[in-house]
């Protein structure tokens, strides 16, 4: 009976690991079409405001 697993096991890891390589690649993310700015564009990490620096010496 052990001998019969063993051979079950060793004829099915090929098939499960090929169906897995191929999920992943069929899952995996797509290259964006377009990486370069147009004129004029800003970035998106550049976008947001950043808060103003206060001079507490002139306030007083």
């Amino acid at each position: 009976m052990l001998k019969v697993l063993l051979l079950m096991s060793i004829s099915l890891a090929p098939t499960a690991g090929g169906a897995l390589l191929y999920h992943l690649i069929r899952t995996r993310a797509h290259k964006p079409a377009h990486t370069a700015l147009a004129v004029g564009q800003i970035p998106v990490a550049r976008r947001g405001r950043r808060a103003m620096a206060i001079r507490r010496g002139v306030l007083a």
